[in-house]
């Protein structure tokens, strides 16, 4: 049985640990102060059901406030207040804010029997998201994060979770490059998706989401950009974090994607982000600006590693100046394969299937390694090189 976990926003360990201890016999409670932030992105990491939020005395109006944050990001929360001892105004000042339940610290029963039956009528979700979310950014078409994308999923599918349901999000410009590449059709879009949304389950994802040959499977935007302005920004958002429950990897290709909000929420729940740069000076003032805007907007860009992009040891610009400028840290580098790229667009092939060996795929394999933790992976063209050598040896 997965263990259930809850987190509990306080400033005060006692009260914390009145909480805990209450629920100890439940699941396990993570104590949190204060930071919206990074509470945000916590409830995606963990796949949090239940936030208890404290509203004893002067937390009242910013517990509230916090309430009502959350809920706009997850608006499948269920939030519960709580206090020492609650009066009918502080219960309905949490529930005006959106709290679905409140309870008394000074009743632990009282406080398992809430828990209980909140969980009794949760959602048929699964219980403990594992899943983990990677992030391709680029601040302009063309630098390659597309291309990275889909190779990176490609290899986690085939070499690093063969067993295990892995998504690329195709959510590039233009709108269903990755697709395009991998010959796959989908007719399941990401707003189909989120239409979806109240009866999404696991058949619904075996039939409806296209799946490449080697089974990763592919959601794209809607060629029609506009019918994202048909969806409510919180189904959106949950949409996105319900994906994370259903796969073991979800890949983001957001490469020249220019929906902040969107952006801003998949940057927010993924567990790691790549922006892809080349050595030129448009990709280095288009990803400044995108930088910027991220840290306008309080999301913290140290969390971002760049990959540079067509990596080439001729060109005078260094990586590392880059990420210097960029005030982020340098991931990698992805050599530059243009031509031999452009060969297997046009026969319809991903690299992986022409040079399995390429430089380029042993750097995604890198990252690849560091997402999963599995080491020692070896590729099909590196099985074929070992059987040749033994019935050489014959």
């Amino acid at each position: 049985m997965v263990e259930k976990r809850f987190i509990v926003v306080t400033d005060n360990e006692t009260r914390f640990n009145e909480l805990n201890d209450a629920l100890k016999s439940i699941g396990t409670s993570v104590w949190l102060h204060w930071n919206t932030d990074l509470l945000a992105q916590l409830v995606g990491s963990l796949g949090t059901d239940i936030i208890f939020i404290d509203f004893i005395g002067d937390n009242a109006e910013k517990a509230a406030e916090l309430t009502r944050s959350l809920l706009v990001v997850y608006p499948r929360l269920w939030v519960v207040g709580f206090a020492h001892r609650a009066d009918s105004g502080l219960i309905l000042e949490a529930m005006r804010a959106g709290a679905r339940d409140f309870v008394e610290l000074q009743s632990p029963m009282d406080a398992m029997r809430t828990v209980k039956s909140i969980l009794e009528q949760s959602p048929s979700l699964p219980a403990q998201p594992s899943g983990k979310m990677i992030t391709m950014l680029g601040a302009r078409p063309g630098v390659g994060t597309t291309t990275a994308a889909m190779h990176l999923s490609l290899l986690l599918k085939q070499e690093y979770l063969p067993d295990q349901p892995v998504l690329l999000l195709d959510f590039g410009y233009p709108s269903g490059d990755a697709a395009l590449y991998l010959d796959t059709k989908v007719a399941f879009n990401f707003c189909d998706a989120v239409r979806s949304l109240r009866r999404f389950d696991q058949a619904l994802l075996n039939t409806a989401f296209a799946h490449h040959k080697s089974g990763l499977a592919i959601m794209s935007l809607p060629q029609n950009l506009a019918e994202l302005r048909d969806i409510t920004p919180t189904d959106a958002m949950t949409m996105l974090s319900l994906l994370k429950s259903y796969f073991k990897v979800v890949v983001v290709d957001l490469g020249g994607f220019a929906g902040l909000d969107l952006l801003l929420y998949a940057l927010g729940i993924s567990d790691h982000v790549h922006l892809v740069c080349e050595q030129t000076i448009p990709s280095v003032y288009s990803a400044r600006q995108m930088l910027g805007n991220l840290r306008d907007r309080g999301f913290d860009a140290e969390r971002i590693g760049m990959l540079t992009g067509k990596y080439d040891t001729r060109i005078d610009m260094a990586p590392a100046q880059i990420a210097e400028n960029l005030q982020i840290r340098l991931d990698g580098h992805l050599p530059q394969r243009t031509e031999k790229m452009i060969a297997c667009a046009n026969i319809g092939k991903p690299l992986l299937e022409v040079a399995p060996n390429d430089p380029y795929l042993n750097a995604l394999r890198g990252i690849a390694t560091t997402l999963t933790g599995v080491t020692g992976v070896r590729n099909p063209a590196q099985n074929m090189s070992v059987l040749r050598k033994m019935f050489s040896y014959a």
